[in-house]
């Protein structure tokens, strides 16, 4: 397999993290969304939703008891990190998961 240079890497993570801004700063603007934003919103939440789901899936519950992905035991810290940024009562997407469902049985 070929090796990843520095730099390369360097740039890929500025991609990534670049991206998140953005999805961010959507999330965040002060002012009303425009329907821009809202389209924007629809098409980036389901592919951070997906990015997620894939880091999920390549970490999945393994037979042997080690994760396939870090071949360490299983949970991982990935799987571990990922659950406590998505399950922590303090982050916004608890918050904003439980504003839906009063939504909606208020409805």
């Amino acid at each position: 397999m070929p090796t990843i240079s520095e730099d390369a890497r360097q740039l890929l993570r500025y991609n990534l993290y670049e991206h998140l801004d953005e999805a961010e700063f959507l999330a965040t603007k002060t002012a009303d969304w425009t329907d821009d934003d809202a389209d924007t919103a629809r098409d980036l939440i389901p592919d951070l939703i997906n990015v997620i789901r894939g880091v999920l899936v390549e970490h999945s519950t393994p037979a042997a008891s080690t994760c396939p992905a870090c071949r360490v035991p299983w949970p991982c810290p990935t799987l571990s990190t990922v659950h406590r940024l998505i399950k922590d009562p303090d982050n916004k997407l608890v918050t904003i998961r439980a504003r839906a469902v009063e939504q909606r049985l208020s409805a």
